[in-house]
């Protein structure tokens, strides 16, 4: 039983590993292009991914400090569920707004060949990192890596709403596409946000 937990911390740690790997060229890049374009879901897709990035960057020490034996490891697990939390819950607060004021402004998103083919990349890869998480936080019993399993479907689902909006856009002229997008996935992350912080209490 002992090792069997050992080899499902190791592949905790991989999983978020590369995880944190992916986060960090997609999140900076989708960034950039939804500055650049102007699109809301874009930047929402960019900052998930980036603390998509660090939430398993912070689960990759706390999974390796309870393979080499440390007492803290349930502090550590406490602590960054609670902060996966709050950060989907600043996100989703984020997107509100962001969205709130694109819709208001009819301010639509320019088109990003850089946007399209990340988001298209991102709806293959985020899918295979939630379901790896997902299913080794339940193995471990792990609800901080519960809440960056979400983060990784979060970015998925925000990957293929943008995707989906930029190309509705670009083919109806549906200028609020990107908002609309952008609103539902921050009362996603809102409710996640708010049950995973209330668990790690």
């Amino acid at each position: 039983m002992v090792v069997d937990r050992s080899n499902r911390l190791a592949d905790a740690v991989w999983w978020c590993a590369s995880s944190v790997a992916w986060a960090a060229v997609a999140g900076a890049t989708a960034l950039i292009a939804g500055l650049v374009a102007g699109s809301v879901a874009l930047i929402g897709f960019g900052a998930d991914s980036i603390v998509d990035g660090a939430a398993s960057a912070v689960l990759v020490w706390r999974f390796r400090a309870e393979r080499s034996g440390s007492s803290h490891a349930d502090v550590v697990e406490r602590r960054a569920a609670r902060l996966i939390g709050a950060i989907l819950v600043l996100i989703s607060l984020y997107l509100a707004v962001a969205a709130a004021v694109a819709l208001a402004n009819h301010s639509r998103p320019e088109s990003t060949g850089v946007g399209a083919a990340l988001a298209a990349a991102s709806v293959l890869v985020l899918p295979v990192l939630a379901r790896a998480k997902l299913r080794l936080a339940k193995q471990l019993g792990s609800s901080a890596l519960h809440g960056d399993g979400v983060l990784s479907l979060a970015g998925a689902v925000l990957a293929a709403a943008t995707l989906i909006s930029l190309l509705v856009d670009s083919t109806f002229g549906w200028w609020w596409a990107d908002a609309i997008a952008a609103l539902l996935i921050a009362g996603t992350l809102l409710r996640e946000g708010s049950l995973i912080s209330r668990t790690a209490r």
